[in-house]
């Protein structure tokens, strides 16, 4: 196992912190008659996603830890 509890919680729980944030600057953007940016809901999709794939990382090989470790970098980036 290339995960440990701690470190998979808290790539999930900076995650689970990031979705609301970025939900609620979208709403904010709406109301205000905005609309937000295409990274924006980008990030917000995939989070989802990755909260869903690092809960169950158990379960996946070393391959596709590597390459969902770097999907989760560049999320992080945008």
């Amino acid at each position: 196992m290339l995960y440990d509890d701690k470190v998979k919680q808290a790539v999930v729980g900076t995650l689970e912190d990031g979705v609301p944030a970025i939900a609620i600057h979208m709403i904010n953007l709406l109301e205000q008659g905005y609309l937000p940016n295409k990274n924006k809901t980008t990030i917000l999709n995939w989070s989802n996603i990755l909260i869903h794939a690092y809960e169950n990382i158990d379960v996946l090989s070393e391959e596709q830890h590597r390459k969902l470790d770097i999907l989760y970098n560049k999320v992080v980036k945008l």
